[in-house]
């Protein structure tokens, strides 16, 4: 493993969920998908539909620029069970951001956030899922969680929907499975049977992050 995996797991294995999760309680058997670097004015109500049709409940991490074009879709997505996370205002490069500024980013879209569903974000999840220590200690100084995952497809790259379904056929998930996914592609949403069935045929749920945080 690279220094930065090293740093990750041994941050996963050391420190509590509600500081730095990478996957949830293994007896739990449900898994929790999240969504990236939305919310999108055409992907977003799609996918919103398609798993409030499975009763599915997920985690949205949001970029706040994203949040600040599109108010409507937020308050949707808060309203139908979903947790809003955040993502940063600008997802910048994260080797071009320093902590101070990806704080401030956090401390930005958290305020907008609050006005949009009544209640501050506690769970964010890092640009590219890469953190520092410094940046770390300053998000944990505000009150966040942050969120990573164990599972990623790269949908982003799929090209296309059979691809991201034929992922999903071929794993056999387990209980605390964090699963990363975007909804700025339209893949994800179409994909969802196909990840309603994976989760079925493990034996699994789904769940949104802050219920293994509670």
């Amino acid at each position: 493993m690279n220094p930065r995996q090293l740093i990750r797991r041994g941050m996963s294995e050391t420190l509590p969920r509600r500081l730095f999760l990478v996957s949830g309680p293994p007896a739990d058997r449900r898994l929790s998908l999240t969504f990236d670097d939305g919310p999108h004015p055409r992907h977003t109500p799609e996918l919103l539909d398609r798993l409030a049709a499975r009763g599915i409940r997920a985690t949205f991490f949001l970029v706040g620029r994203e949040a600040e074009r599109h108010p409507e879709l937020v308050r949707r997505i808060a309203a139908e069970g979903h947790d809003v996370g955040h993502h940063s205002f600008t997802h910048g490069e994260p080797t071009a951001t320093s902590a101070l500024a990806l704080i401030e980013e956090s401390r930005r879209t958290a305020r907008l956030l609050a006005t949009l569903v009544g209640r501050p974000p506690r769970l964010f999840r890092p640009p590219h899922g890469k953190i520092t220590v410094g940046k770390a200690l300053g998000l944990w100084a505000t009150g966040q969680t942050i969120v990573l995952w164990n599972q990623d497809p790269k949908d982003f790259s799929c090209g296309a929907t059979e691809a991201l379904r034929g992922w999903f056929a071929e794993r056999a998930f387990a209980g605390g499975d964090v699963v990363l996914l975007h909804d700025t592609h339209p893949y994800a949403a179409e994909a969802v049977d196909a990840i309603a069935e994976a989760a079925r045929r493990s034996g699994l749920g789904f769940c949104p992050i802050s219920e293994w945080l509670s």
